[in-house]
C-alpha cells in the first residue's frame, strides 16, 4: 500500500477538496468531469473508479472427504455464518440419505437460506435475505425479547406450576437458533464489508467482538431457559415443593433473574452507566442468594431427587448471571469508547 500525502485545499466558502494521485488517475484513465465513488470507512476513505458492485461470494465443499453426514452439516452451517452467499455441495459418489436428510435440516435452521438446486451429486443452496435489512441492535432486541419471553415462561412453570407451556420454550429453541445465526452472520459480514458495517449499525471494527459477546450471552440465556423448563417437566411428576418460604425465595430469585438479564441489555444498547453498574454492583449478592437457597433445599426438601432438581435449577440461574455479567461488561467497554462528560477520548495523534 502507497501513502500520498495531501494538502486539503478550499473550494468557495465551504468545500474542502484533495487532489488524486496522478498515476492513479492515469492508470485508470479518467479524466475531468468523470465520477468517482467514495466509500466511508470510519476515520478513512476509499475512492473507487467505477461503482462498486459487491460480487456474490460462493464456496464448494466437497462431500466425498467429509466421513461423517454430522461433519458435513456444521461446515454447511458454518459457510452460512462466514457470510456466504451461494454454498455448493458436491459429491462425485452421490450423496446418501443420511447426508441428504441432515444437510436439508441445517437449512431449515438457518434464516433466509435455501435449496436453490438438488441432484443426485450437487446441492446448491443460497442466502436470500438482504443484509442491510437487519441492523444489528435490531436483531440484539429481538433476541432479548426472545430469550427474557422463554424465561418467563420457563420460570412460570418452574416455580409457580405453569407447566402446560414448557413444551413452548422447549419447542422455541430453533427460533434461538435462526436469530443468534442471523446476529453472527451479520457481523462477520460487516468486517468483510466496511460499507455494510455502516449501513446495520457497526461503526468501528471492535465493536463486532462486543456485538458477538453479547449475542452469545443471550444465546446461552436460552439454552439454560430450556434447561430450566425441561427440568420444571420433571419436578411436575414429583411435587412442588410445599414450603411457602423457599416457594417465595424461588419466585423472588427467578423474577430477580428475568429482570437483571433484560435490564442489561437494555443498558448495554442506551449505554447507561448508571444501571451497567447497579447490574454489576447486584450480580454477587444474588449469586448468594442462590447459594442460600441451595443450602435450604439440601435441609428443607427429604426427597433427594426434588431437591437435586431445584438445585440444577439454581445452577442454571447462576449460568445466566454470568451471562448477564458478560453483557454488563461489555456494555462499560462500549461506553469507555464513546465521547461523553464522563469520558473524553482523544483524537489520534
Amino acid at each position: 500500500m502507497v501513502l500520498y500525502p495531501r494538502r486539503l485545499q478550499r473550494l468557495g466558502t465551504t468545500t474542502l477538496v484533495v487532489s488524486l494521485p496522478k498515476q492513479w488517475v492515469a492508470e485508470r484513465r479518467l479524466r475531468p468531469g468523470d465520477i468517482v465513488y467514495i466509500e466511508v470507512n470510519g476515520d478513512s476513505l476509499q475512492i473507487h473508479s467505477r461503482e462498486v458492485v459487491q460480487e456474490p461470494t460462493s464456496v464448494t465443499i466437497n462431500a466425498d472427504e467429509v466421513e461423517k453426514p454430522e461433519v458435513l452439516a456444521r461446515i454447511v452451517a458454518s459457510c452460512f455464518l462466514q457470510g456466504y452467499d451461494i454454498v455448493r455441495v458436491v459429491s462425485n459418489s452421490g450423496f446418501t440419505g443420511t447426508q441428504i436428510q441432515e444437510i436439508l435440516a441445517t437449512v431449515e435452521s438457518l434464516p433466509g437460506f435455501e435449496v436453490v438446486e438438488q441432484t443426485a451429486r450437487q446441492i446448491v443452496l443460497q442466502a436470500i435475505i438482504d443484509p442491510t435489512k437487519f441492523k444489528i441492535e435490531a436483531v440484539i432486541r429481538r433476541l432479548n425479547v426472545l430469550v427474557t419471553s422463554m424465561l418467563g415462561v420457563a420460570i412460570d412453570s418452574l416455580v409457580r406450576g405453569v407447566s402446560e407451556k414448557a413444551g413452548d420454550v422447549i419447542n422455541t429453541g430453533k427460533k434461538l437458533e435462526e436469530l443468534y445465526s442471523l446476529a453472527v452472520r451479520q457481523l462477520i459480514l460487516a468486517l468483510r464489508n466496511p460499507s455494510l458495517a455502516h449501513a446495520i449499525g457497526i461503526d468501528m471494527p471492535i465493536a463486532v467482538l462486543g456485538y458477538r459477546l453479547v449475542a452469545k450471552a443471550l444465546e446461552e440465556a436460552g439454552r439454560h431457559a430450556i434447561s430450566l423448563a425441561k427440568e420444571s417437566l420433571h419436578i411436575r411428576h414429583k411435587g412442588a415443593p410445599t414450603k411457602k418460604e423457599i416457594v417465595d425465595r424461588l419466585v423472588s430469585l427467578a423474577d430477580d433473574v428475568q429482570s437483571i438479564l433484560t435490564n442489561s441489555v437494555n443498558a448495554f444498547l442506551t449505554l447507561d452507566l448508571k444501571m451497567i453498574n447497579i447490574i454489576l454492583d447486584s450480580l454477587q449478592g444474588m449469586l448468594d442468594n442462590i447459594e442460600t437457597t441451595e443450602r435450604e433445599l439440601i435441609e428443607e426438601i427429604s426427597d433427594a431427587e426434588l431437591s437435586l432438581s431445584l438445585r440444577v435449577s439454581l445452577m442454571h440461574f447462576s449460568a445466566i448471571l454470568e451471562s448477564v455479567r458478560i453483557i454488563a461488561e461489555v456494555a462499560l467497554n462500549k461506553f469507555v469508547r464513546m465521547d461523553t462528560s464522563v469520558v473524553e477520548v482523544a483524537p489520534p495523534t
